[in-house]
């Protein structure tokens, strides 16, 4: 298995994070039928554990959800190895996407 580890900086809070992240691994199958296929959660207090398989690979990854980080842990099988960086920045940028704030401020 090769394993993708990266961290993703927001500014929600821990709570919120948790929540976002929790909602957008719900929707996975919804929102790419074609693609993403028998995703399975598990949540305990601020850690999210996912796996799903994705264009015929088998993913694991894990989220630890700090109040300004995520740590993204991945695992995907040694098959998948010319398409790590694109499976890396799918879930990179999707995660990322989830933690935009709602709202940015107005300057004044």
């Amino acid at each position: 298995m090769i394993e993708i580890h990266t961290k993703v900086p927001h500014c929600l809070g821990q709570d919120e994070a948790v929540v976002r992240i929790q909602q957008m691994v719900a929707s996975l199958s919804q929102r790419f039928p074609q693609q993403v296929h028998q995703v399975q959660l598990h949540l305990k207090d601020h850690r999210v554990e996912v796996g799903f398989a994705a264009y015929g690979y088998v993913v694991s990854w894990s989220a630890e959800i700090y109040d300004d980080e995520v740590h993204l842990m991945g695992r995907i099988p040694n098959s998948a190895k010319k398409f790590r960086a694109k499976i890396e920045q799918a879930i990179v940028s999707r995660v990322e996407a989830t933690l935009l704030p709602s709202s940015l401020p107005r300057a004044a």
